[in-house]
């Protein structure tokens, strides 16, 4: 994201060298609304958790996952945070709000496997 944004500025502040009257005005419409196309799939990503599934909310995709079908929850805590739902069907889900620098994520990376494992735990205990 980090890096759009840097290419949309140079791009953004080079554009009238390489373009003049309606072409700047086109490319410059263009630029803006990339720019706010990644504004709004940033903005969007979530993990909800519900009582009857997980809603993970991605760049381009929404996807529900019932609890039934849930197996597991990965997390991958290294530099960079990656948290992915394990599914019965051997599917692997990432969740794309879960995924960043581990120094911020990382609490509410744990919070989410902690609250995920608990859920999984009582109703497994329930099947039982």
């Amino acid at each position: 994201m980090i890096i759009s944004v840097v290419v949309y500025f140079v791009l953004a502040f080079r554009i009238d060298e390489f373009a003049d009257g309606l072409t700047q005005n086109v490319l410059t419409g263009l630029l803006v609304s990339l720019l706010a196309a990644m504004v709004v799939q940033t903005w969007r990503l979530a993990v909800v958790l519900r009582s009857d599934g997980v809603l993970v909310r991605n760049s381009w995709r929404d996807r529900f996952l019932p609890w039934d079908e849930i197996r597991g929850i990965d997390r991958e805590p290294s530099r960079i945070q990656r948290v992915s739902f394990l599914m019965a069907d051997g599917r692997v889900v990432p969740c794309d709000a879960m995924r960043g620098w581990a120094s911020r994520d990382e609490p509410h990376a744990k919070a989410l496997v902690e609250a995920v494992t608990a859920r999984l735990a009582a109703q497994e205990q329930q099947a039982d």
